[in-house]
């Protein structure tokens, strides 16, 4: 009687956890055939192959190669617990706060492959651009000038993305030496004033 209640918790959490190592894979050879190879140049099969799995399971997880790209955008851009870290200090300061966590966020090798894959990828998928500019502002950005209670919220996220991206780009895939070599601490401190007249300054 013990041994069949041993044995029943572990094929439920086999059956949980089979998917989502599944999908985790996915996403990291995804993101680093779109880095190498571009977007046109990556393929299903091409993933589904270095992944080991089946196509139809990444039809399953993502429907397209769009989607794949849509959830490799998603897990690039979205660090976690964003509004609440913000928000957590002296409101003149939230501009600094954000750079901070963005980039710490983003200087983790995992994190920066992911970001740096999809850099690349903008310029060779149409719409490519304005979708990671409009994800960037609109889905995580926005949520933060919303709960600040500033006017033009929307105008404020849009405008926080776009100097995100510009620094983002220069930091990772121009490498420029000034903007590659400081920490994310640095660079915070550089740009915070800049952060803080979007988020929260008169526009």
């Amino acid at each position: 009687m013990d041994t069949g209640q041993a044995s029943a918790p572990r094929k439920r959490t086999g059956r949980r956890v089979g998917p989502t190592v599944s999908n985790s894979v996915i996403l990291e050879i995804a993101t680093s055939q779109f880095a190498e190879r571009g977007y046109e140049g990556t393929t299903m099969r091409t993933i589904a192959q270095e992944a080991g799995v089946n196509t139809a399971l990444i039809h399953h997880f993502f429907l397209t190669k769009e989607g794949l790209f849509e959830a490799v955008v998603r897990d690039a851009l979205s660090p976690p617990d964003l509004v609440t870290r913000v928000l957590d200090g002296p409101r003149g300061r939230v501009g600094e706060r954000t750079v901070r966590h963005f980039f710490t966020f983003w200087d983790v090798p995992a994190h920066r492959a992911r970001l740096a894959g999809v850099l690349r990828s903008v310029t060779a998928v149409e719409g490519a651009a304005d979708e990671v500019r409009n994800f960037l502002g609109d889905e995580v950005l926005f949520p933060l000038t919303e709960a600040l209670g500033q006017p033009n919220a929307r105008l404020r996220a849009a405008m926080a993305g776009t100097q995100l991206i510009g620094l983002a780009t220069s930091r990772y895939i121009f490498r420029i030496g000034a903007i590659e070599s400081v920490s994310a601490e640095q660079l915070a401190a550089t740009t915070g004033r800049t952060f803080q007249t979007y988020l929260t300054g008169a526009l």
